[in-house]
């Protein structure tokens, strides 16, 4: 049986084009929102769910006085249609059901619309980046002393991006693409979420799955000369990975993308640092390359050291990030 799985046992059939799950094409999937109708419906039902529980079924009448009481009934049902089976579901109890995705949890006791998987994701992704006010931080004290200067470091956020920095040496410690929710609460809240929310896009990328979309991500070894990052002189190597999915990509540092590795990890919970919920900047291997030594570029091989308590564990990587040598001093 064909199972459309591809030699190694995942993926789908190469020969057959992308579709979402409402089976369109994804740039066709996208410009059925073109209707200010449309936009208002996706965004009506996600708010009848309120951000708590299953989705919510709302019948046609109640959707169309929510949304627009003054389209015509058969207007607002023909852009309604429009979104059926790709972002929207209709829900028949007791039969006639023509929901396609099936759930346990979802609200089905009431005939009626409600948001698909993709109409939930597209509209929760809106929210993420929605702030009220000038999503704008001036810099603060992070209450770290520079590596390689001893300047005081700062952190910063502006333009979507929340940036780390050393303002006398220039050197970055995170430029992260972060959504404006960080911004809520003090200082210290503040940064205690940005160091979550980068470990959690980091180390999924160190563990070889993307963040955004769980897809499979590649790894490039990169000169950081060619890389864009200020103060390259300060940088022996970058570790690109990058998902061919859904295009999201980053650049780790060695030691950030070994902070996936269990041996490193135990190495320092038994001396007492938890590198599972420090600040990654507060990390000096994972944040400098101030212990990395590139031994070899074709093939790649590059070393790291991490010492904890007068002890040093050395590890030495390949261009897939596979561990060659494994030593404790």
């Amino acid at each position: 049986m064909d199972t459309g799985l591809g030699g190694d046992g995942v993926g789908v059939n190469d020969e057959s084009p992308p579709k979402t799950y409402g089976e369109l094409p994804p740039d066709a999937a996208l410009s059925l929102l073109g209707s200010d109708v449309r936009a208002s419906i996706l965004w009506t039902l996600s708010e009848a769910r309120g951000g708590r529980g299953p989705p919510r079924v709302l019948a046609f009448s109640d959707l169309r006085e929510r949304v627009r009481p003054d389209v015509e009934s058969s207007k607002f049902n023909y852009h309604l249609q429009k979104l059926v089976g790709t972002f929207v579901e209709r829900v028949e109890p007791g039969g006639g059901d023509d929901a396609q995705v099936v759930s346990e949890m979802a609200d089905a006791s009431t005939e009626g619309f409600r948001l698909r998987p993709e109409g939930t994701t597209l509209v929760r992704s809106m929210r993420a980046w929605t702030v009220d006010g000038d999503a704008a931080l001036a810099p603060v004290d992070v209450g770290l002393d520079c590596y390689h200067c001893g300047g005081s470091v700062s952190a910063r956020y502006d333009h979507a991006i929340f940036a780390i920095q050393c303002p006398d040496c220039e050197y970055l410690y995170d430029y992260n693409l972060t959504p404006p929710g960080v911004l809520d609460g003090d200082e210290r809240d503040l940064l205690d979420r940005v160091a979550e929310y980068n470990r959690h896009q980091r180390l999924a990328f160190a563990r070889g799955s993307c963040p955004f979309c769980g897809g499979g991500v590649d790894v490039e070894f990169q000169h950081p000369p060619g890389t864009g990052y200020p103060r390259a002189d300060l940088r022996s190597v970058l570790v690109r990975r990058g998902c061919d999915h859904c295009g999201h990509k980053d650049n780790l540092r060695v030691g950030e993308a070994m902070l996936a590795d269990a041996g490193l990890v135990g190495f320092c919970h038994r001396r007492g640092l938890d590198v599972t919920t420090t600040p990654i900047w507060d990390l000096e291997f994972a944040s400098t390359d101030r212990t990395v030594t590139v031994r070899s570029t074709d093939p790649w091989e590059v070393a790291l050291s991490v010492t904890v308590d007068s002890d040093t564990l050395r590890l030495v990587v390949d261009g897939s990030l596979d561990v060659l040598e494994r030593t404790e001093t």
